[in-house]
């Protein structure tokens, strides 16, 4: 199990996938099924788009790869037989986990530049990069709410007990300047919460506590907000990696958060010190990827520089027995 202590002590155990070049910028979007038996990547530029593994296996190549145009994002369903992919039309698709088949597809009817499923996985958070958010249940396949809204938006996030949606933002200023800022709705009515600006000129990432308590936002200036809710009140502040964070992510515990930066590492946290426990970096800075950790809490993945996928843990120490 990963703990401020034993993430000192991150390894790189596996990699996924073969080595492919590519004359683009990388950027794989990774995802765990809540049993840690599967991982999938969706890579946004260069390579096969979306990929997932059963780690059961032990060859590297994936279960399952399918060319899915402008697809930016997936998860593994509840009871992981069934995955979800999102693509930048708005296009929603369901494939079989087990033999790849392509399942449903269904039209949200507008652009999408980031994503969120529910813990439950029953509610998508949409959001187009030029001001619009959407939540979609996934269910009934219908719209809950939209909102539109003239500012640029960012990195988006929905509360593990459903009760919020949040979305970073850029607010266009004078002289083309922007302003850093955060929108906060209710989850289940869609009724603005809380709006606020901070001395920065944009949020590029959100993710809630796993416990509901905070938002944790990434500003342009560096900075790693821990923000009360549903006041936004900022409760504490750490350092980012590199200049700013892209993603983050917490484990189950809500002991250590993943940071990707806007370079081509990543850095695991110890949330209550703040200190960073563990870094890694392939040097290659036109490649990025999430970091994710696994939900039981052993393991985590990033995509690496040639399109492989790597999974980081502790090595057992073979004196305790």
């Amino acid at each position: 199990m990963l703990t401020p202590d034993t993430a000192q002590h991150l390894s790189l155990l596996r990699t996924l996938g073969t080595a492919e070049l590519s004359p683009y910028s990388r950027w794989q979007w990774l995802a765990w099924d809540a049993s840690s038996r599967y991982l999938l990547s969706v890579q946004k530029q260069g390579g096969v788009p979306l990929r997932w593994w059963d780690l059961q296996s032990e060859g590297s190549e994936p279960l399952a790869a399918h060319p899915v145009p402008g697809c930016i994002a997936a998860w593994f369903l509840p009871g992981s037989e069934q995955l979800l992919s999102v693509t930048v039309r708005g296009t929603l698709q369901t494939w079989s986990v087990s033999d790849g088949r392509l399942l449903s597809s269904v039209e949200t009817g507008g652009s999408v530049s980031h994503a969120h499923l529910s813990s439950d996985g029953t509610r998508l958070l949409l959001v187009a990069s030029m001001g619009r958010v959407m939540l979609w249940d996934l269910e009934r396949r219908w719209l809950v709410w939209r909102k539109e809204d003239p500012w640029q938006f960012h990195g988006c996030a929905l509360s593990a007990d459903g009760a919020y949606a949040a979305v970073g933002a850029a607010e266009e200023q004078e002289n083309s300047n922007t302003r850093a800022s955060l929108r906060l709705w209710d989850a289940r009515t869609g009724m603005r919460v809380t709006t606020r600006a901070f001395d920065a000129r944009r949020i590029w990432a959100v993710a809630f506590t796993p416990s509901s308590e905070h938002l944790v936002a990434a500003n342009s200036a560096g900075e790693l907000l821990f923000l009360a809710l549903p006041t936004l009140e900022i409760a504490r502040t750490l350092k980012a990696p590199g200049s700013l964070a892209l993603h983050l992510e917490f484990n189950p515990e809500g002991s250590l958060l993943a940071a990707s930066p806007d370079t081509s590492a990543f850095v695991v946290i110890d949330v209550q010190s703040g200190q960073h426990v563990f870094a890694y970096s392939d040097l290659d800075d036109q490649q990025g990827s999430t970091a994710n950790f696994s939900p039981d809490g052993r393991f985590v993945s990033w995509g690496m520089d040639d399109g492989k996928v790597g999974i980081w843990g502790v090595k057992a120490d073979p004196r305790k027995k």
